[in-house]
């Protein structure tokens, strides 16, 4: 009988901090992104560092189209994202990420 006493004031407990919940309100934060500008220099600068092109080289190219349609002046940086993809070795893999960087910054 002890033991079912137990059992009940167990489900009450938990039945009641189910219903009252562990804290009194949620805070809700709005993050909002860094421009994609500032996402492909910084993602560029990674691939530059490490002197190779890995998967996040579709990243660039994403955000290159999306800078591309919100500044036309800046379509070439889609072909320059699509010539980082082929590049082969250290040097050629930096040099192309300092002439995108070039375009980012010069246009």
């Amino acid at each position: 009988m002890r033991l079912d006493r137990i059992g009940g004031l167990a489900c009450l407990l938990l039945g009641m901090g189910g219903l009252i919940g562990c804290g009194s309100a949620e805070t809700v934060v709005k993050v909002t992104p860094p421009p994609a500008v500032e996402q492909l220099r910084t993602t560029l600068n990674q691939i530059g560092e490490a002197g190779m092109v890995d998967s996040s080289v579709e990243y660039v190219q994403q955000l290159a189209e999306e800078i591309a349609a919100a500044d036309p002046s800046k379509a070439k940086l889609v072909e320059a994202g699509e010539k980082l993809a082929r590049s082969r070795g250290k040097s050629a893999v930096k040099k192309q990420v300092d002439a995108m960087l070039g375009m980012l910054d010069g246009g």
